[in-house]
């Protein structure tokens, strides 16, 4: 939840821009598409009653908006500013309080003393904020303390920075710092308040932001126990003695410690643990994996066929052309033996069985496969309609029991055309057969050459064309082209988005790019020859040479490897940024990796030492706004780390730190809103989650010195 406790909503100044102004309507709008849940409206040297009224029963759903002022205080003959904001329980005293140090006053030419406003407003439940430093006009160290000695309490007084950099530096020196938007133009308001101070907590009042300033730790304890969390034993160092307790939040957790001190080993047991209770946890480690590995790019585990992209495989023609023979022509010479003879058997010469022509057996047989064809199509159909429930909750019954009817009519007619077709095909081939058997006999008795029954052309060209359409179709889809695979693997920031592109293509007889590999993990030569002696074969089908080149095409080495197109798959998988070829490095990889296994949906997430080969901008900018919308989702984030960007700029809800001391092994939780570590079984005095984090961390000071970025402690 975003927090803003410095808001102008009228111009009252007049250095100030006409853009502060805003109306109800505008302001409900741009609240509601914004995280900010907790705003103080505090404009210069004015309070407007009305309009703090209308604005917070406007967003009441949505933010709770505090009453405040931004005062022009005098104080040691200098100006300053001070923001004071009031328990929204005491608002109309505060309004009254406004109209009496003001009346009669110009905005512009306003001041008043520290002690003047103390008086006036301290007893109203304030929170005092100090422009400090370079936000100017500024109360120095000398007039900070005249604040600190008049109000009763002084954890009540934060000192206002610039941006986020500015806060975290001054609370790396110890003080309570914290700032806000001083939006000049609300049309800019709702990206302005994505940079906003960020309350880890669920901070739900404004007495319960002035514990948590204190760091009551009744009411820390109380904010932390609306997340939901769940007590955990386990004995992670196979050791009986050394049993871990823990409180594991449905949020941020993080281990640290020197290295060594058994965070894997934590790691590891709490995925034993979620993988008992039916969870399918793994520890995630940054050096396991490479993307190049991830994404298969030798292709180990690739298994397209063609027909994936809409290829036919050819399967059938590829066997035809492996298997055809020539259909041989009638020769004239045996014509000429049967009319050579005279025939002179008189029983011979009334049969005229012998003098009928054969018919064509090719027709018959293709009806009776295309009738076959549609009534196993039918009668498939009418099988799914009775064999699955599922159609009553979608189709009338009524309707289904008159579908059925029909089907089973359909199914009749295509059965009698079925046995129609049938007779219709084996009387032609009865015919023929008895033609031929006729013949033969009479040639027997006779002693005269048969009559040919057939010149034998037709089978003859009919073959060649058969073998002219089956390799046109193999060449046509050989030089079908296959569409880039494309996968997002993810952004490398300035560089651009880095892609995993798989490109496929069929070996036609042309490609010689050596990055290709066959799919099928086949020897690539063979491939290459298969197409070019299709080819080959295309050229010849009207040619005397037409089978010595499908003699060939069965001399090809591995032919037997070779039955589909799918065969003839090759693959080259790479990776790119704005269509041109990329490598990424160690660290771009581990950069990915990580944020591929964050945006995974997972409800545990055990992360071991994530920063490894990361660079703090990547981690501060990429990883943890990713940690915490994983966490604002109510995962379990469960990550050891030496990082201070990780283990400080997440203010996690529980830390935990192994502590190695005297060959002792000790476990402490806590977290920075108590700012506490507390031994899990009493056995050593409490520690500062502070001081240690900065001394134990990599980059400690450093991830202090920004934390401003996350307020909360």
């Amino acid at each position: 939840m975003k927090l803003d406790i410095h808001v102008h909503t009228r111009k009252i100044k007049s250095g100030d821009a006409p853009t502060r102004n805003i109306e109800t309507e505008e302001f409900v709008e741009i609240i509601k598409d914004t995280d900010v849940k907790i705003l103080a409206i505090t404009n210069h040297n004015h309070f407007d009653l009305a309009q703090y009224e209308e604005f917070r029963d406007g967003v009441a759903d949505n933010c709770i908006i505090w009453p405040g002022i931004e005062l022009d205080i005098w104080e040691n003959e200098k100006r300053a500013h001070l923001i004071v904001i009031c328990n929204p329980i005491n608002y109309q005293e505060f309004s009254t309080a406004v109209q009496e140090i003001l009346e009669g006053k110009n905005p512009d030419t306003f001041t008043i003393s520290l002690k003047e406003t103390v008086e006036k407003f301290d007893h109203l439940d304030c929170i005092y904020i100090a422009h400090y430093f370079v936000k100017r006009p500024n109360l120095g160290d000398e007039e900070l303390d005249i604040l600190i000695n008049l109000v009763e309490n002084s954890k009540r007084i934060l000192k206002e920075a610039t941006n986020s950099i500015s806060a975290g530096i001054y609370i790396s020196h110890g003080h309570n710092s914290i700032y806000g938007s001083d939006v000049q133009d609300w049309a800019q308001y709702r990206t302005i308040s994505k940079s906003l101070p960020e309350l880890r907590l669920p901070v739900e009042s404004f007495e319960q932001f002035c514990l948590l300033l204190e760091k009551d730790e009744a009411t820390i304890n109380t904010l932390l126990n609306k997340k939901k969390k769940e007590n955990i034993e386990i004995a992670p160092f196979n050791n009986a003695a050394e049993i871990i307790r823990i409180d594991i939040y449905n949020d941020i957790n993080i281990l640290f410690g020197s290295k060594g001190t058994g965070k894997t080993d934590i790691l590891e047991a709490l995925s034993r643990y979620y993988n008992a209770k039916g969870y399918k946890t793994k520890v995630y480690k940054s050096n396991d994996l490479h993307l190049d590995y991830l994404y298969d790019l030798k292709g180990n585990s690739i298994n397209y066929n063609v027909t994936d992209f809409d290829i036919d495989d050819c399967k059938d023609e590829i066997k035809f052309l492996k298997e055809v023979t020539e259909e041989q022509v009638t020769s004239i010479n045996k014509y000429l033996l049967h009319f050579s003879v005279d025939q002179t058997n008189k029983i011979s010469k009334k049969l005229k069985v012998k003098n009928i022509a054969q018919k064509d057996e090719k027709q018959p047989n293709r009806k009776l496969e295309e009738v076959n064809l549609i009534f196993e199509e039918f009668k498939s159909f009418q099988v799914y309609i009775k064999s699955t429930d599922e159609l009553e909750g979608y189709i009338d019954k009524d309707l289904l029991s008159d579908l059925e009817v029909l089907m089973d009519k359909i199914l009749n007619q295509l059965n009698q055309k079925n046995e129609e077709r049938f007779i219709e095909s084996k009387s032609v081939r009865l015919l023929n057969q008895l033609i031929e058997t006729f013949i033969n006999e009479i040639s027997k008795k006779t002693n005269q050459p048969p009559k040919p029954t057939k010149t034998g052309f037709a089978n003859y060209a009919s073959n060649r064309l058969k073998i002219e359409y089956i390799t046109q179709k193999i060449l046509s889809n050989i030089n079908t082209e296959i569409e880039p695979i494309i996968e997002n693997v993810g952004s490398l920031g300035e560089k651009g988005e880095l892609l995993c592109k798989t490109n496929l293509v069929v070996q036609n007889g042309d490609i010689t790019d050596s990055k290709f590999s066959s799919v099928q993990k086949h020897n690539k030569s063979p491939l290459k020859e298969f197409s070019k002696k299709i080819k080959s074969i295309g050229k010849h089908i009207y040619l005397n040479n037409l089978f010595e080149k499908i003699s060939g095409l069965n001399d090809t080495e591995n032919i037997e490897n070779i039955t589909s197109l799918s065969d003839l798959l090759l693959f080259y998988k790479h990776f790119t940024i704005n269509d041109e070829f990329y490598s990424p490095s160690n660290g771009e990889s581990s950069m990915i990796l990580l944020y591929k296994e964050l945006k995974e949906n997972k409800e545990i997430y055990l992360i071991d030492e994530p920063e490894k080969s990361l660079g703090n901008d990547y981690i501060n900018d990429e990883i943890v706004p990713l940690l915490k919308d994983r966490a604002l989702l109510g995962k379990k984030v469960i990550i050891a780390t030496h990082d201070a960007n990780i283990a400080v700029r997440t203010l996690p809800y529980n830390s935990i730190y192994r502590l190695h001391d005297k060959n002792e092994y000790f476990t402490m939780t806590g977290n920075p809103f108590s700012n506490s570590l507390t031994c899990i079984y009493d056995s050593r005095p409490e520690e500062d989650w502070k001081e240690i984090s900065m001394k134990t961390l990599e980059g400690g000071k450093a991830a202090f010195g920004e934390r401003g970025k996350i307020y909360g402690n």
